[in-house]
């Protein structure tokens, strides 16, 4: 439910009082964020653009959108290109695929394997997602660099990758399916298509800071955008081996589903 006017939420780093969400990023800065309005940043002293440019866009960015009612996903988001025979003017793509999971689960890896095939990234960590004039799930573009670990930058071969293909697209895109990633003990890449109430289960445990979104969501709006999402797009568990690189297997996966997901 939403919060009486006087209550006080409060998590490590941060506190929700009224309209208000206050992060405390120790040597970063200090972000308070009004009303789904404004962000009003205090950097700490010796603190770079670029730090407080990144924390700005985790936990602020997210405490603004729920504000404003919109979901942000722990996610990161691309669209496929269309196919010559599929291309009409003015089309960029054919709706945007989230790839969520918990921090490590791989998602920035498995973005930017899929940009290197072509892929256009829209954003790498949080993913802003809210309903259109007609009701449908649609996925805003929120530009940033893809942030990889050393080991993957080597292993996809980063560094030469053509910096055409790093152009993130602009337009926001319809929402067609979500790849919830994960690891487990077994051997191979496994995929399993979520139905009934895990669909809807599933898209709140891939809310951006679950205990951030309690405080601020207001309960009603989630439910129902939370529904339309768990009614019309797809949903996948993809599961990969924990430990061992496998990011082709992933990538081979999300090909084969997204050749079966059309636009409307």
């Amino acid at each position: 439910m939403p919060m009486a006017p006087d209550a006080v939420v409060r998590g490590v780093l941060w506190q929700v009082t009224d309209d208000r969400f206050h992060l405390d990023a120790p040597d970063v800065a200090c972000y308070d964020v009004a009303g789904g309005r404004t962000i009003t940043i205090e950097p700490a002293p010796g603190a770079t653009g670029a730090e407080v440019a990144r924390i700005l866009g985790m936990a602020p960015l997210a405490a603004l959108l729920f504000q404003r009612g919109c979901l942000a996903f722990h996610a990161a988001a691309c669209i496929p290109p269309l196919l010559d025979r599929e291309r009409r003017p003015g089309d960029e793509a054919q709706g945007a695929i989230l790839l969520a999971g918990c921090s490590g689960a791989g998602k920035s890896t498995l973005l930017a394997a899929l940009v290197q095939r072509g892929w256009r990234a829209l954003a790498d960590e949080l993913a802003i997602v809210d309903l259109d004039a007609h009701g449908r799930p649609i996925v805003f573009p929120h530009p940033s660099p893809i942030q990889l670990w050393p080991d993957a930058q080597a292993a996809l071969r980063w560094a030469e990758t053509p910096a055409g293909r790093l152009e993130p697209a602009r337009e926001p895109q319809p929402l067609r399916a979500i790849h919830w990633l994960s690891t487990h003990n077994r051997d191979a890449v496994e995929v399993s298509e979520l139905s009934g109430v895990a669909r809807f289960r599933a898209i709140g445990s891939l809310i951006y800071n679950t205990h951030i979104a309690d405080a601020l969501l207001d309960r009603a709006l989630y439910l129902h955008k939370a529904g339309v999402i768990a009614q019309t797009v797809s949903l996948h568990r993809l599961g990969r081996p924990r430990g061992h690189w496998c990011i082709d297997a992933l990538v081979e996966k999300i090909l084969s589903a997204s050749a079966h997901q059309c636009p409307d």
